[in-house]
C-alpha cells in the first residue's frame, strides 16, 4: 500500500506540461506526405478567403494553378539555375498543408507556399552554390506587363481575370515576359506573387507584403491552429492522417461574403447549408476555432427566409448560399435538413463555449423556422414530412425526379426534426420564452412516441415512410443517425443497437459504408459507369459517401464496438494520405473496388465534410470529448482502441480554456491524468466496462491541480479514492453480436440488375414504377 500511495504521489506531483504541442518544425515535419518519384499526384491548398491552388507532384503545369473567383492566371512555376529548368520529375517531393517543397539530389530546393487570407503565394528558390536563380512563371492566358521598380505586375489576357504583382527579395530583370531572374548570382530567390482584382490591388497588395517574414510566419500561424486542439497516439499514421484532415477541413473556411464553409472542390465552391453544418463539428468546434463557428452560424442565419407574405420555405435557411449572392437564383431554400443541422451545431457551440448570450440570437432564427415548419409540415403523427429530394439524397432527373425517392418522411429527418425541436426549446429557455419552450418540447415528445410506431417492426427500420404510409426498407446508413444524437436518444437503446447491427452487417465494407445495400435491385456498384447509366442514377445507389463514416464510427463507439471503427479509421486514413487528392478525401469512392483490390474515388477530389468527420470522430468518439457548459461540465464518453497503448490530448472549450490529458493502459486497466486551466468544472466520465456496457461517474477538477483517474475491473479511483459510479448503459453485445465487414461483391455486371439494360434505374423512375 505504501509503494501504491508513493507512485500515486509522484504522478501527482509531476508537472502535467500543456506544451504537449511539437514544435513548428518537427510538427510539419511528420505532416509531409513524401511522394516517389515520378508520381503524379494531386495535392490542393486553400487560402481562406475565396481561392484555392491545385497542382500536381513532379509536374510544373498540370493543374489549374491558382484558382480565384474571378479565374485562373498562375498556373504553376519552375525554377531554374544559370539557364536550366530543375528537372522536377524524378527530385524527392514533399506535400505540405501550405504547398510543396521539392528537394533536388545537389542540394537545391523551390517551395510553394499559399499565403492564408492574403490572396498572395510565395515562391523560393535555393541554390548550394552561387548561382543565377531564376523563377519562370507559367501562365495561363496573361496580357500587357508592366514593370515599375522592384514590382512586376501583369494583366489577365481576359476581361475581367485577376491580376498579379511580382516582388522579389533581390534586384531582378524580366525576360521574355515571364522569367525573373536574379541580376547578381546567389543561393536564394524569393518572390511574392500578390494577386488583386484590379492591378493597383495587386501592386498594394505586393506592396503590403513583407517577404522576409512570409513564410516563416504562415507556418506559425498554422501550426498556432492546428494545435489549438492536439491529439498524437500511439499510432503515427493515424495522428498524421488526423492533422491533415484537421488541415484539410481549415482549407475550406473561407470569407468569401462572410464567414463560410465550402462543401468541396472544384464544383461546391459554395455555402451548402446542409453540408456546413455536418461539417462545423469536426471543423471549427473540435479544433477550437470558436469564434469563426460563431461567425458561420451568424452569417447563415442572415440569409433565413424571413419573406412576407410567407412561402413554404419559410423560416429555412438555405440549401445553398452561391458565391455570387445577389444573383437570381444563388440563394435557393430546398432542403429539410439545413435548419435542423444549424439548430443542433448552435447548441453545440454554445455547450462547448458557453456562450448563453448566443442563444439570443439563434432563438430569433429557431422561431420562424417553427413557425414555418408546423404550419407546412408537420403531419398529425408529430413528425415532419417533405419533398422526396429535399434529404442529402437530393439528386434529380434534369432537375425533376427524384433518383432516390426518400419523400415524404425519412428516418434520419425524424432525428434531426426530434433534436431540432430539443434544441430550439433550449434556446427559448435562454431566451426566456417559457412558451415556446413548452410547444417545442411537446412536440418533440408526440413525434419521440409515433416514431417506432410507424417506422419499427421490432427487426427492421424504414429507411423511410412512403405517401401511402407503408415502410420502405431499403438497407441505407440514414438509420445509423438514429445511434448518433448527440444530446439525448430518440429511440430506446436497444432499437439503436439492433439498427447497428442492421446497417452494419449490410453495408460498412473495410474502407467506407455504402448508400445502399449492395443486394438491393437498385444497387451500383459504379459511380461513373456511362456504358449502363447517368452518374447521378448511382449518386445514392449503393456509393460510398466519406461522411457517413463519421456517424458509423459514433454508433459504434457508443455500443464498445470501436475496435472495427478503429480499422475503418486506419483504413480512411490511408486514402487521406495516399488516394486521390493527398491530404483530403474525396466525395465519393465506387462502391465495389476493382479487380485488383484498388479503390476509385469520385465526384469532388476534395469534400469538406468527408474530412471534418474523420477530425470529429478523433475527439469525440475515440477520445468522447463533448463538453456541456451549459450545465457547467466536461463530458467524456471514451471508446479507446486496443491498439492505443497511449495518448496525449490537448482539449479547448470555452473561450481560452483547455484540459490536458494522458492516457495510459496499465496491467488491469486504463490511467487517465487530467489537468486543466481556467475555472474549476465538474468532469461527467461515461466509460466502458467489459460487457460493453457503460457506466457513469463524476468528480470536480480545478485548474492547475492534476488528477488521476483509475479505471479497472475493480472500479473507479480518483487520486486514489474509490469513486461511486452508476450504470448509465446496459451491454448490447447480446443484440450486435459479433460486427465484421461486410464482403464486397465482385463487379461482373451481368449480376447486378441496374446493368442488365441501359438506363434501368431512369426508366423505373420516369414509369413511376420506383418503390
Amino acid at each position: 500500500m505504501k509503494r501504491v500511495k508513493a507512485c500515486l504521489a509522484l504522478l501527482l506531483a509531476a508537472p502535467l506540461a500543456l506544451a504537449q504541442r511539437p514544435g513548428v518544425d518537427a510538427f510539419f515535419d511528420a505532416m509531409a506526405i513524401t511522394v516517389a518519384p515520378g508520381q503524379q499526384s494531386r495535392y490542393v491548398v486553400g487560402d481562406n478567403v475565396a481561392g484555392y491552388f491545385e497542382g500536381y507532384t513532379q509536374s510544373n503545369d498540370r493543374g489549374e494553378g491558382y484558382v480565384l473567383k474571378n479565374g485562373v492566371l498562375f498556373q504553376g512555376y519552375a525554377g531554374m539555375v544559370d539557364g536550366v529548368r530543375m528537372p522536377r520529375r524524378g527530385a524527392r517531393e514533399q506535400v505540405l498543408p501550405y504547398g510543396h517543397k521539392v528537394s533536388y539530389p545537389d542540394g537545391g530546393t523551390e517551395e510553394l507556399t499559399l499565403l492564408s487570407k492574403k490572396q498572395a503565394l510565395v515562391l523560393r528558390l535555393h541554390s548550394p552554390r552561387d548561382a543565377t536563380l531564376a523563377l519562370e512563371l507559367l501562365l495561363k492566358n496573361p496580357g500587357s506587363v508592366k514593370v515599375d521598380g522592384n514590382l512586376v505586375t501583369i494583366e489577365p489576357g481576359t476581361p475581367g481575370g485577376p491580376f498579379l504583382t511580382l516582388v522579389a527579395d533581390r534586384a531582378i530583370v524580366l525576360d521574355d515576359g515571364r522569367v525573373l531572374r536574379s541580376v547578381a548570382p546567389g543561393r536564394s530567390l524569393t518572390v511574392i506573387a500578390a494577386f488583386g482584382d484590379s492591378a493597383a490591388a495587386a501592386r498594394k497588395n505586393a506592396a503590403g507584403l513583407q517577404h522576409e517574414a512570409l513564410f516563416d510566419a504562415e507556418r506559425a500561424a498554422l501550426h498556432a491552429e492546428l494545435t489549438k486542439s492536439y491529439l498524437r497516439t500511439s499510432d503515427a499514421s493515424y495522428n498524421k492522417a488526423l492533422n491533415w484532415a484537421k488541415a484539410s477541413s481549415r482549407m475550406f473556411v473561407v470569407e468569401e461574403f462572410g464567414t463560410g464553409i465550402w462543401a468541396g472542390l472544384p464544383w461546391f465552391r459554395d455555402n451548402w447549408g446542409r453540408d456546413t453544418f455536418i461539417a462545423l463539428p469536426g471543423t471549427l468546434l473540435v479544433s477550437g476555432q470558436f469564434p469563426q463557428a460563431r461567425d458561420v452560424l451568424l452569417n447563415f442565419a442572415r440569409f433565413q427566409n424571413l419573406k412576407e407574405p410567407r412561402d413554404r420555405d419559410y423560416g429555412r435557411i438555405p440549401n445553398r448560399v452561391a458565391a455570387r449572392p445577389d444573383a437570381a437564383n444563388d440563394i435557393i431554400y430546398n432542403t429539410v435538413d439545413g435548419t435542423p443541422w444549424m439548430l443542433r451545431e448552435a447548441i453545440e457551440y454554445i455547450r462547448y463555449t458557453g456562450d448563453m448570450g448566443f442563444a439570443q440570437a439563434m432563438h430569433k432564427v429557431a422561431v420562424p423556422y417553427f413557425d414555418g415548419a408546423i404550419a407546412n409540415y408537420v403531419d398529425a403523427d408529430g413528425l415532419l414530412r417533405h419533398d422526396s429530394a429535399d434529404t442529402w439524397m437530393d439528386a434529380r432527373i434534369e432537375n425533376k425526379q427524384p433518383w432516390s425517392a426518400r419523400g415524404p418522411r425519412a428516418v434520419e429527418i425524424q432525428a434531426l426534426w426530434y433534436t431540432a425541436l430539443q434544441s430550439g426549446a433550449t434556446l427559448a429557455d435562454q431566451a426566456g420564452d417559457k412558451v415556446r419552450a413548452v410547444q417545442w418540447r411537446a412536440l418533440a415528445a408526440k413525434a419521440q412516441q409515433n416514431f417506432l410506431r410507424l417506422y419499427w417492426d421490432g427487426k427492421v427500420m424504414a429507411d423511410r415512410l412512403r405517401e401511402d404510409g407503408s415502410r420502405d426498407t431499403k438497407v441505407r446508413p440514414n438509420q445509423l443517425m438514429l445511434a448518433s444524437i448527440p444530446f439525448d436518444d430518440f429511440v430506446p437503446a436497444a432499437v439503436q443497437a439492433r439498427v447497428t447491427k442492421n446497417a452494419v452487417s449490410e453495408l460498412l465494407y473495410p474502407y467506407g459504408i455504402a448508400s445502399l445495400s449492395q443486394n438491393d435491385p437498385y444497387f451500383h456498384p459504379r459511380h461513373e459507369n456511362p456504358a449502363f447509366h447517368h452518374k447521378d442514377a448511382a449518386y445514392h445507389q449503393g456509393t460510398i459517401w466519406g461522411w457517413n463514416a463519421g456517424y458509423t464510427v459514433t454508433a459504434l463507439n457508443k455500443f464498445g464496438y470501436q475496435d472495427l471503427a478503429w480499422r475503418l479509421t486506419q483504413n480512411l486514413g490511408a486514402q487521406i494520405l495516399g488516394l486521390g487528392t493527398l491530404g483530403t478525401m474525396s466525395e465519393l469512392l465506387d462502391a465495389l473496388p476493382a479487380a485488383d483490390g484498388a479503390l476509385t474515388p469520385s465526384g469532388t477530389f476534395a469534400q469538406s465534410w468527408s474530412v471534418a468527420e474523420y477530425a470529429r470522430n478523433g475527439y469525440q468518439d475515440y477520445i468522447g470529448f463533448r463538453p456541456n457548459l451549459l450545465e457547467n461540465n466536461l463530458a467524456f464518453s471514451p471508446a479507446i482502441p486496443a491498439a492505443w497503448r497511449e495518448f496525449d490530448a490537448v482539449l479547448p472549450y470555452a473561450e481560452h480554456d483547455e484540459i490536458a490529458l494522458r492516457f495510459e493502459r496499465t496491467r488491469t486497466g486504463q490511467r487517465w491524468r487530467l489537468q486543466l486551466t481556467g475555472e474549476a468544472r465538474t468532469v461527467a466520465f461515461d466509460y466502458l466496462n467489459a460487457d460493453k456496457s457503460r457506466s457513469r461517474l463524476a468528480f470536480p477538477l480545478e485548474p492547475g491541480k492534476p488528477a488521476v483517474l483509475e479505471l479497472s475491473p475493480a472500479g473507479a479511483r480518483l487520486n486514489g479514492t474509490m469513486l461511486t459510479a452508476m450504470r448509465s448503459m446496459p451491454s448490447q453485445a447480446a443484440v450486435l453480436g459479433k460486427l465484421r465487414f461486410q464482403t464486397p461483391r465482385a463487379y461482373l455486371p451481368q449480376d447486378f440488375p441496374m446493368l442488365k439494360t441501359k438506363d434501368a434505374l431512369k426508366g423505373i423512375v420516369e414509369r413511376n414504377e420506383y418503390r
